[in-house]
């Protein structure tokens, strides 16, 4: 891509390009000065003429609909995003505070040889942003986590840059993108497939982290059945050697599932190694608890959020749903009791089956059809009624699904439309070999996004 810009032109009559810091996939970043603060930032530009591709236009604005929702420090602040129209051109910027420091890339290319400990820093400190990307609703994900983008201060600071090609576990499991985007050599091999889980930046991350320990590009490593082998390369204690073993595993199900359990176990909290149980919930305020254990998935909705007042009154619907059935039994005893005794009492004692002739028999077992009929349909009606409330209204009791992820063929989002409320609600479907299961009516729409590209991560680790 050709140099847009040049040193000294003022853009939008607000920022002065200083000088170009770098060129990714999408776009071009100078570095400028805003006009009206006198400070510097970070112009990333991207040009409608010179590009080829309207994907990348695409990459573009999500970029800066990502950036205009995060806030974390390891992350350098957004400021702006505008176009500016000429005769010739149509640009697009994102205007970011400008990262202080060197790419990882330009200090090792200026002979710089860290330590493990320094190493373990940087790793620490970019867990502890992607922790943060991975809590978010729906989870994002970087996808092109390598030595280029990321910047390392003088005191030691990292900040993660460049998020051209982020993706959220939503956009990317419901609309079934294909895309191969990333940095060969510090791309899952998932990526390669076009899809990014939770554990893809994982990956990223630790071919980023050979890096610097090899001084080697990780695709000019050894290989074994797509695993990289370095062990012979590098001097480092056996612990971090075998985490570093793990964050790069190939498969996705040997990998740590996500920044938290890789971030936890680098810190000694817990143990490399997958768990025979994992429990995911996103935060402290969820309805939403996920347990994937071996190969079952558990899923636990709590009705903590629901109106107290119509909580109430379902829990009352509830019960009486329970009580129904056997008062319709007993009603139904009770009517043939009654049609006996009335039989029976006619003939004071002295009655006889045989004094009754056909039609009277039939014209009684009409009578007790219609009084029980009647009585029967008029309490099944109201019974359905009610169950149907409370199925659409699930979500008001504490609700466990067990289903084995074996069996799992497909997950997504679908709509129902509720003529009571003359609105069309989206609620959870899970399509499974023996039967479907529909569930999260009246969840928050971003839970049930979050929940649909949980379970679809979840999937992933089988495919």
């Amino acid at each position: 891509m050709e140099t847009l810009q040049r040193s000294e032109k003022i853009i939008a009559e607000k920022y002065r390009i200083i000088g170009k810091l770098g060129e990714g996939g999408v776009g071009i970043t100078y570095a400028a000065v805003d006009l009206n603060s006198n400070r510097k930032v970070a112009l990333k530009a991207l040009s409608l003429r010179l590009t080829t591709e309207w994907k990348k236009v695409e990459l573009f604005e999500r970029e800066a609909k990502t950036l205009s929702g995060l806030n974390h420090p390891g992350i350098p602040r957004y400021i702006d995003y505008f176009q500016v129209d000429t005769s010739q051109d149509r640009c697009f910027y994102i205007a970011q505070q400008l990262a202080p420091g060197k790419s990882l890339a330009q200090l090792i290319e200026n002979g710089w040889k860290p330590n493990e400990a320094q190493v373990r820093h940087i790793a620490c400190q970019l867990l502890e942003i992607l922790v943060y990307l991975q809590s978010l609703l729906p989870a994002t994900i970087h996808r092109d986590i390598k030595p280029q983008n990321i910047i390392l201060q003088k005191n030691g600071r990292v900040f993660l840059v460049d998020f051209g090609a982020v993706q959220n576990t939503y956009h990317h499991t419901v609309t079934g993108g294909s895309t191969v985007v990333g940095t060969y050599g510090y791309m899952a091999p998932e990526q390669f497939r076009g899809k990014a889980v939770l554990s893809t930046d994982l990956y990223g991350l630790g071919t980023t982290l050979l890096f610097l320990l090899t001084q080697k590009f990780p695709s000019d490593l050894p290989r074994q059945k797509q695993k990289i082998k370095f062990r012979d390369r590098v001097s480092i204690s056996p612990e971090f050697a075998d985490w570093l073993d793990q964050i790069i595993e190939p498969a996705i199900e040997d990998r740590f599932h996500s920044a938290k359990d890789a971030l936890s176990a680098l810190r000694g909290e817990q143990p490399s190694g997958i768990n025979s149980e994992k429990m995911f919930k996103r935060s402290p305020q969820s309805r939403i608890t996920l347990i994937d254990a071996k190969r079952w998935l558990f899923i636990n909705i709590y009705p903590d959020r629901f109106p107290s007042k119509l909580k109430g009154f379902f829990q009352f619907i509830h019960l009486t749903c329970k009580l129904l059935l056997p008062l319709y039994l007993i009603l139904a005893f009770f009517s043939l009791y009654l049609f006996l005794m009335h039989i029976f009492g006619e003939s004071d004692r002295t009655f006889s089956l045989f004094e009754y002739t056909v039609a009277d028999w039939l014209a009684k077992l009409f009578q007790l059809f219609v009084f029980i009929s009647v009585k029967a349909v008029i309490i099944f009606i109201v019974f359905y009624a009610l169950m149907y409330l409370c199925w659409i209204s699930g979500c008001l009791f504490t609700r466990q699904i067990q289903i084995s992820l074996q069996d799992i063929q497909r997950v997504k989002l679908s709509k129902i439309h509720l003529p009571l409320l003359k609105k069309s609600m989206t609620f959870c479907r899970i399509r499974a070999k023996s039967r479907n299961y529909c569930f999260g009516l009246f969840l928050p729409q971003a839970e049930k996004e979050w929940l649909v590209g949980e379970l679809n991560n979840c999937l992933s680790k089988l495919k």
